[in-house]
């Protein structure tokens, strides 16, 4: 149990802690359908699979399904991948309360990210949680999926052999190449890591390895390290609405792979364009976690294994 100087120092952390964009993010458990599929995910999962084998999207000039345009991510949550039960007490903390919502996990069943027991108390809200810094809060991204959980624009240039995802979360940008070239070696680990894409009839599939493991899942620390191996599929199941399901694999953390879904959602409105996130200009949240004894985070939890 904390002592209560334990207790203090949390509390002044995350005082700081709420005035970031972390703290913004959280986002509320969704209501209605999307897609004509219900607003939780392994509902949505289990609907979209059945409608994406009807649906013919639009193609581009390539042949392609075309993804192209400005999506927004729903059946999401910034606190826990795994959810927010009532029980959990930051639902009351008075400086940044986390929405109840359900798990974003479609696979396993038990919806938990099946840690091995080291890695168990390092994430799902542990030594993560109780010792580093956050790397989104602190302008250094977050996991892939995490940035999917946001507004993205799709690009998908005639004739070239890449698709483009322009991420208004912390400006990340990710080139996926489509001309079957191999991964980069193995010594290069890079933040969003490597990603070579494919169409598998109408879903785009992106493999993606060499990832630095220097980012988290959510708020609650849950984490991946540099031996993780992601695989997203991308299915249109009708002009406004793509069925998002990405797979993650880690035998450093993990017992076995498991899996998340959500939808992204077409936004419509004329002239809409991507705002530029001024994160660094911004940032004062880093020098009150250092006073109280946070660490920025560079994977040492799992670095030695």
């Amino acid at each position: 149990m904390r002592s209560r100087a334990r207790q203090t120092t949390a509390a002044l952390a995350m005082a700081a802690w709420a005035l970031t964009p972390t703290a913004a993010a959280g986002q509320a458990p969704a209501a209605g359908t999307f897609g004509g599929c219900p607003a939780e995910a392994v509902a949505f999962h289990a609907c979209a699979l059945e409608k994406a084998r009807t649906f013919t999207p639009p193609r581009t000039p390539d042949g392609a399904p075309d993804m192209q345009g400005f999506w927004r991510g729903r059946i999401t949550m910034d606190r826990s991948v795994e959810g927010v039960d009532p029980s959990e007490p930051m639902t009351r903390s008075p400086l940044s309360t986390w929405p109840v919502a359900p798990s974003m996990i479609v696979d396993p069943p038990d919806r938990r990210i099946p840690y091995q027991p080291w890695a168990a108390a390092v994430g799902r809200k542990g030594l993560n949680f109780e010792k580093y810094i956050d790397p989104r809060t602190v302008c250094a991204g977050g996991a892939l999926s995490r940035s999917f959980s946001d507004l993205v624009q799709i690009l998908q240039p005639a004739g070239e052999p890449y698709v483009l995802w322009l991420f208004e979360d912390l400006r990340i940008q990710r080139v996926v190449a489509t001309d079957g070239r191999p991964h980069v070696g193995d010594a290069i680990k890079l933040q969003t890591g490597d990603s070579v894409g494919r169409w598998d009839g109408n879903t785009f599939v992106v493999d993606v390895t060499n990832l630095s493991g220097y980012v988290w899942f959510d708020d609650a620390g849950n984490f991946h390290t540099n031996a993780a191996h992601l695989v997203e599929r991308l299915t249109m199941i009708d002009r406004d609405t793509i069925h998002y399901v990405i797979t993650i694999d880690d035998p450093k953390a993990y017992t076995r792979p498991w899996t998340m879904a959500w939808a992204l959602v077409r936004d419509t409105q004329p002239g809409f364009e991507l705002l530029e996130e001024a994160c660094w200009e911004g940032e004062r949240a880093a020098p009150r976690f250092r006073e109280q004894g946070y660490r920025y985070y560079f994977g040492d939890p799992w670095r030695s294994r």
